[in-house]
This record gives C-alpha cells, structure tokens and sequence, in this order.
C-alpha cells in the first residue's frame, strides 16, 4: 500500500492573504474537487493553471470565483 501524500499549499481564496493548507490533491483538478473549487479559475504561482497541472508543496493557489468582480460576489 501506498503512503498518502499529503502537499502543503498556500491558498487565497475568501481572504486576501495566502494560508498553508495540507491536501491530498496533486494535480488543479483534484484540488477543486477536494476543496469545492468547482467553476473558480485556479493560478499556481500567478499563472492560470488547468486541471491536469500538477502541485508540489509550497505552491501559490488563488481561487478566483468566476462571477466576481471588485468587491462582493454578484
């Protein structure tokens, strides 16, 4: 049996600040599936990424709703 792997990301989302948070996931595509990311635009390290794009610990993701735009979501 396999070791779980486990990545330390650092994750912007609701706030405005990056938070190391420990997933299982290791590639964009789990992530959202793992953290309900389902229809945000994902960047790793300021680039948009899909969800074949693979993350390694120490990782910048934003999470960017797609109906957001300044201030509160519409």
């Amino acid at each position: 049996m396999q070791p779980l792997l486990v990545n330390c990301v650092k994750i912007c989302g609701e706030s405005a600040s990056f938070n190391e948070t420990d997933v299982n996931a290791t590639t964009v595509g789990e992530l959202r599936e793992e953290l309900s990311l389902e229809g945000d635009t994902i960047n790793v390290n300021r680039t948009i990424a899909n969800d074949d794009h693979g993350l390694r610990d120490d990782d910048r993701v934003a999470a960017v709703k797609s109906n957001k735009k300044g201030g509160n979501a519409k």
